[in-house]
């Protein structure tokens, strides 16, 4: 059946790509439910301060490496000039390792200017490391273009439980987050190690190769800026109240804050594989049978249910879920989580939105539905956050990301093309 839906919707060699979807999809699941069990045993072992620190530092770096982003477009130009691949790849690294570069002043000029402690500055300088070798991700790109997926996956989710077994000796053996921050480190360097061993010995591809080309690295930043929009929104709205609660409150706060966060943000992984499963064949139904609307609807109905349900058993038992797995110092997050998942069925509608407007093509609605509810999440912040604390962060959250898959029905444009029969789809 998914093999006549693949032929269906124009892929060759439809077996090559399913296979290629369950290798990244098993072990990405894998990976995913390995990180949560640690996560939760880190945030137990070392309770909300130092879980705080970490979890601000890792807010902070993530916000500044946004302009990774700006690479985005990378694998679609691999998909369709292969023959030009070492070029492609060397003027993507070249721009990553820019801004990377970038984004280590500007944390460390943020972390030495603002006033903070001693181990929160050493955390951050420590994860900043990290930066030198996230630039050869890129070389994920080839073997997903090729859906030569099987070793990079198995090779990925190997590091991923090595690094996990080496995060729990640390808790164990009563280390703490500088100890844990440079783990992090290392298996960035690692993973940088393992992408160039696959690129060389299964791709019979050379880094030495690699070239740059001005012109090309110019069209890409172009390209990619509806991505680095997209990418900043999300990251930005889902880690500056924890930065906001840090200068606010303290960084107690933060610990307590991340739980309701991560909490509520483990539901969003479920909706996100049936849109990247399902999503391709919808857009298709609008060019060949007319259902764009139905199907676009079911799912719509579909997502929302499961959001709805998931907030409401969460809200009922949010204490009794949080007690079991963080412990009875996180008791203080209960509230939070209370309020905050409720922010979870507008994220999975804004995944969804984001989706339409990615194969509509409504490159500058896209920006704009991405700016608006940032905007508005960074002003809530700092109207509730003094007065009201972590709640505060909570609802501005919840706000925000409610009106995102709201903003695109504004456009006559969106309408329009949500009403019209059957056709190919158009730039706008």
């Amino acid at each position: 059946m998914f093999g006549q839906l693949m032929e269906k919707v124009g892929a060759v060699n439809p077996h090559r790509y399913l296979k290629s979807a369950f290798w990244l999809t098993s072990t990405k699941v894998a990976s995913m439910a390995v990180s949560l069990v640690v996560t939760f045993y880190i945030a137990r072992t070392l309770g909300p301060q130092n879980f705080g620190e970490l979890s601000y530092a890792q807010s902070v770096l993530a916000i500044l490496t946004v302009l990774s982003a700006s690479v985005g477009a990378l694998y679609r130009d691999i998909v369709k000039h292969p023959e030009r691949e070492s070029k492609l790849l060397g003027t993507a690294w070249s721009i990553y390792m820019a801004t990377s570069l970038l984004s280590i002043l500007l944390a460390l000029a943020y972390v030495f200017i603002l006033p903070h402690d001693r181990l929160t500055i050493l955390v951050l300088s420590i994860l900043c490391l990290t930066q030198f070798f996230s630039p050869f991700s890129i070389i994920q790109n080839v073997f997903y273009a090729k859906t030569e997926t099987k070793w990079l996956s198995a090779s990925n989710l190997s590091l991923h439980i090595l690094v996990s077994v080496a995060k729990i000796f640390a808790m164990t053996t009563g280390q703490g987050v500088v100890v844990l921050a440079s783990i992090m480190v290392t298996e960035q360097a690692l993973m940088a190690v393992i992408f160039v061993f696959l690129y060389t010995v299964v791709h019979k591809g050379s880094i030495l190769k690699w070239g740059f080309d001005g012109t090309y690295a110019k069209r890409l930043v172009i390209d990619s800026l509806p991505i680095i929009f997209v990418a900043a929104s999300g990251l930005i709205s889902a880690r500056i109240d924890q930065i906001f609660i840090k200068h606010y409150l303290d960084i107690t706060s933060v610990g307590l804050y991340s739980v309701a966060v991560q909490l509520s943000e483990i539901w969003q992984f479920l909706p996100g594989i049936i849109l990247t499963a399902i999503f391709p064949a919808i857009v298709n139904a609008r060019i060949h049978d007319g259902l764009y609307r139905q199907r676009l609807g079911f799912l719509v109905i579909g997502l929302s249910t499961y959001g709805l349900i998931i907030s409401a058993v969460l809200t009922v038992f949010a204490s009794s879920i949080i007690g079991l797995i963080y412990g009875p110092a996180f008791t203080g997050s209960v509230i939070t989580l209370q309020i905050y998942i409720w922010s979870l069925p507008g994220m999975i509608l804004g995944l969804l939105a984001t989706q339409f407007l990615l194969a509509e093509n409504m490159r500058k609605i896209q920006i704009i539905c991405a700016l608006i509810p940032l905007l508005l999440n960074i002003a809530l912040n700092l109207m509730l956050i003094p007065s009201m604390g972590m709640v505060g962060a909570a609802w501005a959250t919840v706000i925000s990301y409610t009106l995102y898959p709201l903003i695109p029905l504004s456009y006559r444009t969106v309408r329009d093309r949500l009403r019209e029969p059957a056709v190919t789809p158009k730039a706008s």
